[in-house]
């Protein structure tokens, strides 16, 4: 095995795919393959959907003010 395959992911890789998915979008010609646990896929994406609200909630009160 290369040691590219054996590489962990950080947590800015991770939450960088967790927001490529969000938005659906996907490099063409970049296929990286990191370990990524199930466990920072959810957790990354619990907290990035977490903001995602905040940031809602808190331009919607903003705005109606």
């Amino acid at each position: 095995m290369a040691e590219s395959e054996n590489k962990q992911a950080s947590m800015l890789q991770a939450v960088k795919m967790v927001l490529s998915a969000f938005v659906g979008l996907r490099r063409q010609g970049r296929e990286q393959k990191f370990n990524v646990t199930p466990l920072q896929v959810v957790v990354t994406g619990l907290i990035l959907a977490a903001l995602f609200v905040f940031t809602v909630i808190s331009v919607v009160r903003l705005v109606t003010r």
